[in-house]
């Protein structure tokens, strides 16, 4: 620290892991990082230190890697254990190891600016920042020739970049009364690129891809084959029906018609879909009068395509709306039958608002003769979800917290509405 002004901090960090190739153990991280508060400068306390109380400026660089990234025995080829007619045996393994898998290289540069307003009753955080990832660890698809099915390998670059915002603000504040406010908003642009033959299959049974030049996990299949107006091109029968026709040189699909109008060629795909949001959000208020206290989230995810496997399952084995819809005559019978072939169909807008939480409680002391004090709290968790999915709950995943295939949903719980009572009491 210079002057209680400019402070810098610089830092290296050696990491190892022996569940990564002989040669790849121990990889070097450095980072480095600068601050500069402005508002110390006699100029700006003479000039605008009355408004804007504090400035900082910041900047940013490191490396990190993921070191956790695989299980101790994924690079090498695994045979399980099998026993047959109590003799036991070995069966051949489909993944095929890879003895010199290296963990995943992440460089970030990030710059920012702190500053607060009206005597620090309102603080603004502002922060972009650029990450660079290499050798990014997928599961590779093999040709059935190899033996195996696929090989995890150190596959293609990533970039995010993004900009992140943290508001909080005091509106009031008295001696017995306050009231806080709290808001992020961040967004993240995501893509993917260097991977050999295009893309690949990462999950979701092969709909999320890796695919260069697009965000990680987007769903690359069937779509709808419409009409120059937009509309869906039906088949005589008045079914909807997946688009036909070839790809260009660059890999677009090019829809295909025959002499009567309809779709002729090979079954197309492309990017029906995408599992990243376009910003995420969150307000918070909390209010405080003498021994009462108040404290309300919302979380919003907006932009963001989810994968209903349910819908699905519906269209192929009946049950669902899908199916009432045609019992009733409002849609022609096999229209879900139809739909079961084509992706697009059943990708839908996962965006929601949630009201996360909200609580209140009451501090009461010195209620009984050595007992010093007793708070009562109620608290409510995941109450109501606004959002149009025709599902129960958008924001769960199959895949768990997979980084790469998400957005699938397939006979998921959903995230529950808890409601909790307490009594703290300090003797």
């Amino acid at each position: 620290g210079i002057n209680n002004k400019l402070y810098l901090t610089g830092a290296i960090r050696l990491d190892g892991s022996s569940v990564f190739g002989k040669d790849e153990r121990n990889q070097f991280y450095p980072k480095t990082s600068m601050s500069y508060l402005i508002s110390e400068e006699d100029f700006w306390k003479n000039s605008l230190g009355n408004s804007i109380n504090s400035f900082k400026i910041r900047a940013a660089w490191g490396q990190a890697g993921n070191l956790t990234a695989i299980g101790p025995f994924d690079r090498l080829s695994n045979y399980s254990a099998i026993s047959i007619d109590g003799t036991s045996g070995l069966i051949a393994p489909t993944e095929l190891g890879n003895a010199d898998l290296k963990p995943e290289r992440q460089t970030e540069i990030e710059f920012g600016v702190d500053f607060g307003l009206f005597n620090n009753k309102i603080g603004v955080e502002l922060t972009y920042y650029k990450q660079d990832i290499e050798d990014l660890l997928l599961a590779r698809t093999l040709s059935p020739t190899t033996g195996f099915s696929s090989r995890v390998e150190n596959i293609g670059t990533m970039t995010n970049n993004g900009f992140e915002a943290l508001i909080t603000a005091i509106p009031l504040q008295t001696t017995d009364f306050s009231w806080s406010v709290t808001g992020t908003f961040s967004t993240n642009k995501n893509e993917v690129n260097d991977i050999e033959g295009e893309q690949f299959g990462i999950g979701n049974f092969g709909f999320s891809v890796a695919k260069n030049g697009q965000p990680l996990g987007v769903f690359y299949q069937g779509f709808y084959a419409r009409n120059n107006d937009g509309s869906l091109l039906l088949t005589p029968g008045g079914l909807p029906q997946r688009e036909k026709g070839s790809y260009d040189t660059n890999g677009n699909p090019v829809p295909e018609r025959d002499a009567s109008g309809q779709p002729t060629g090979s079954s197309l795909s492309k990017v029906i879909g995408d599992p990243n949001p376009d910003f995420i959000a969150s307000l918070t208020n909390e209010i405080k009068y003498k021994n009462f206290s108040f404290r309300m989230q919302f979380d919003a995810v907006q932009g963001v395509d989810v994968l209903s496997w349910d819908t699905r399952m519906f269209y192929r084995f009946g049950g669902g709306p899908a199916t009432a819809s045609e019992l009733r005559d409002e849609s022609v019978r096999g229209t879900g039958a139809a739909k079961f072939g084509i992706a697009e169909s059943y990708v839908e807008d996962g965006s929601y608002i949630k009201l996360r939480e909200v609580s209140t409680s009451y501090l009461l002391k010195d209620p009984l003769k050595g007992v010093s004090s007793v708070k009562f709290s109620i608290t409510g968790r995941n109450l109501f979800s606004i959002d149009n999915f025709s599902g129960y709950d958008p924001e769960v995943n199959m895949d768990g917290q997979s980084n790469g295939a998400r957005g699938g949903i397939m006979g998921l719980v959903p995230i529950p509405s808890v409601i909790k009572f307490g009594v703290v009491a300090t003797f």
